[in-house]
C-alpha cells in the first residue's frame, strides 16, 4: 500500500479566497506552482445583496450569494469542492491604533536578539485586552528600536537590552465579524482565518519594491474605501472609509429620479470624475420613473454629481487619513488606486491631482502566472486574489514549521566526565545498599541487613 501512494501524482494543495464585498461576493481557488508563481483553477461571482458599506445585514441573502459564487466556481474547477477559506473583512468598525510594547533583556549586551523574542511579543499583544464588544483581527509590527537610541524593521541578530516595538493593532466589532464567520458556516464552509482586505489587496497589487520605498494602497470597493500605508516592506498605516462607489449610484439614481440599475450603467459608460473633461453637448435620455416625465440631461451634469461625492467624500478624506497617519512624506512610491471604484473614467487624474502624488491604476498581477484569465486581471478582483495569495503564503508558512518541528534536534556528544567526579560518585554510592542509594534511612537499614547477615556467617563458621 505504501508503495502505491508514492507513485501517486501528488495533488497540489488548493487555497480558497472569498471576498464578501457590498456589491459582489467573490471566489477563486488556486495553487501555488512548481515555481512559485500562483494559478488559478476556478473563480466565481455573484451579486452581494445582503452587505451594506461592508457589513452584513441579511445573512440568508449573504449566505445565498457565496453558495452561488462557490459553486461557479467549482464548475470551473473541474468539480473540486470547496471547503476552506480565506475571507476578508472591512466596514466603519475597522479600527486602528498604535500600540507600545516594552521587553528588558537580562545580559542583552552579550546575546543576540532572537526570533523567539520577537515572536512573543507578537503573541503578547494577541492577548491584551480590548474595548468590550471588540476583538483583534490582525497585529502589525510597524518598527522597533534597540536601547533607545536604534530604530529597525529586523531586530534580529542585534544586540541590546531593550526592545520598544511598535505595533499597529487591527480591531474590529466582534458582533459583525461573528456575522461573516456565521454565513461561513450556513454555507458549509469553514474560515481558516479573517484577514483585513486592505491588507490582501496589497498583495496582488503592489510590488516590494513599492512596499519598501512607500506607497498608499486606496482600495474603492461598493460600500468602502479602504485605505493601506506601506513602508519599509510592511503595512504601517490602515483606514477604512464608510464611502465606496455604490454611494455614487444611489446620488446618480436620486438626483436624475431613475433606477440604481440605469444610474450604474450611466456612470460606468458615460460618466466622468472631473467635470471639465464631460461633454457639454452629448445628451442621454432618461424614462419615465413613476410621475416623473421622460427628459435629457448631458455628461456636464452626470459629471457634477459624480465629481462632488468623489472629491469630498472620498479623495478628501483619504489625503487628511494620510496626512494624519505621519507617512505623507514617506511615499516615495506615489499612491496606487485599485477596486471596482479605480476603473471610474479619470478618477487617476483627480486622485494625483487632490495628493499631489503620482498615481497609477493597480491590478491583480504580482505573484501570479501569466496567462490567468483576462476576467481576473482587473481592480474589482484585487481583494479576493489577495487574500488566495495570503492562504498560500500562509500554509506555504505553516508547512515550514511542520518541517522544522518533524527534524529530529541534532544531539551533541555529552562531555566525558571528569574522573575526580566520578570518582567522588562511587564513594558516595558505596555508603549504602545498591538497591537504596544515596537515602541514609535505607542506607542504615541495609547496614543492619548485612550486620546480621554476617552474624549469621560467623555462627556457621
Amino acid at each position: 500500500m505504501k508503495a502505491e501512494e508514492d507513485t501517486m501524482p501528488q495533488t497540489p494543495d488548493m487555497v480558497v479566497g472569498l471576498d464578501i464585498g457590498t456589491t459582489k461576493i467573490a471566489t477563486i481557488i488556486g495553487y501555488k506552482t512548481a515555481d512559485g508563481k500562483i494559478d488559478i483553477i476556478g473563480h466565481g461571482k455573484a451579486e452581494s445583496t445582503g452587505v451594506q458599506h461592508g457589513l452584513v445585514y441579511n445573512i440568508n441573502k449573504t449566505v445565498d450569494g457565496i453558495n452561488i459564487s462557490k459553486q461557479n466556481a467549482e464548475n470551473r474547477a473541474d468539480g473540486f469542492q470547496v471547503r476552506n477559506v480565506y475571507v476578508g473583512v472591512a466596514g466603519r468598525h475597522i479600527k486602528s491604533i498604535e500600540y507600545k510594547h516594552v521587553i528588558t533583556r537580562l545580559n542583552g549586551k552579550n546575546f543576540v536578539i532572537n526570533q523567539d523574542e520577537i515572536d512573543q511579543m507578537l503573541a503578547d499583544l494577541n492577548n491584551i485586552s480590548v474595548p468590550a464588544g471588540e476583538q483583534i483581527i490582525t497585529v502589525i509590527p510597524q518598527r522597533f528600536v534597540i536601547d533607545h537610541n536604534r530604530e529597525t524593521s529586523e531586530p534580529v541578530g542585534e544586540l541590546g537590552e531593550l526592545i520598544e516595538g511598535y505595533y499597529q493593532l487591527i480591531t474590529g466589532n466582534a458582533a459583525e465579524i461573528n456575522k461573516i464567520l456565521m454565513c461561513i458556516r450556513n454555507a458549509d464552509l469553514k474560515a481558516e482565518k479573517v484577514i483585513l482586505e486592505p491588507v490582501a489587496s496589497g498583495l496582488s497589487c503592489l510590488s516590494q519594491e513599492e512596499k519598501e520605498q512607500g506607497v498608499a494602497l486606496v482600495d474603492i470597493g461598493g460600500g468602502t474605501t479602504d485605505l493601506a500605508i506601506f513602508y519599509g516592506g510592511s503595512p504601517v498605516f490602515t483606514k477604512v472609509i464608510p464611502i465606496g462607489g455604490s454611494i455614487i449610484t444611489k446620488d446618480i439614481a436620486n438626483v436624475c429620479k431613475i433606477t440604481e440599475e440605469l444610474a450604474e450603467k450611466l456612470k460606468v459608460n458615460f460618466g466622468t470624475c472631473i467635470v471639465e473633461k464631460s461633454n457639454a453637448n452629448h445628451y442621454m435620455a432618461l424614462p419615465q420613473f413613476h410621475a416623473v416625465p421622460p427628459r435629457q440631461i448631458n455628461e456636464t451634469f452626470l459629471a457634477k454629481i459624480i465629481n462632488m461625492r468623489v472629491q469630498n467624500d472620498i479623495l478628501d478624506q483619504v489625503k487628511k487619513e494620510i496626512e494624519d497617519s505621519g507617512y505623507a512624506d514617506k511615499l516615495n512610491a506615489g499612491v496606487v488606486l485599485t477596486g471596482g471604484g479605480a476603473t471610474l473614467k479619470h478618477i487617476k487624474e483627480l486622485c494625483q491631482y487632490t495628493l499631489q502624488k503620482p498615481v497609477r491604476i493597480g491590478v491583480p498581477e504580482f505573484g501570479f502566472v501569466h496567462n490567468i484569465s483576462s476576467e481576473l486581471k482587473h481592480p474589482m478582483y484585487a481583494t479576493a486574489l489577495g487574500l488566495l495569495k495570503y492562504g498560500i503564503e500562509e500554509r506555504g508558512r505553516e508547512m515550514v514549521e511542520m518541517e522544522e518541528q518533524e527534524e529530529e534536534p541534532i544531539r551533541k556528544p555529552e562531555p566525558p566526565k571528569q574522573k575526580s567526579n566520578k570518582k567522588k560518585e562511587e564513594k558516595k554510592t558505596s555508603k549504602g545498599s545498591s538497591f537504596f542509594p544515596g537515602n541514609r534511612k535505607y542506607d542504615f537499614i541495609s547496614n543492619k541487613i548485612n550486620d546480621f547477615l554476617g552474624g549469621l556467617v560467623d555462627k556457621t563458621s
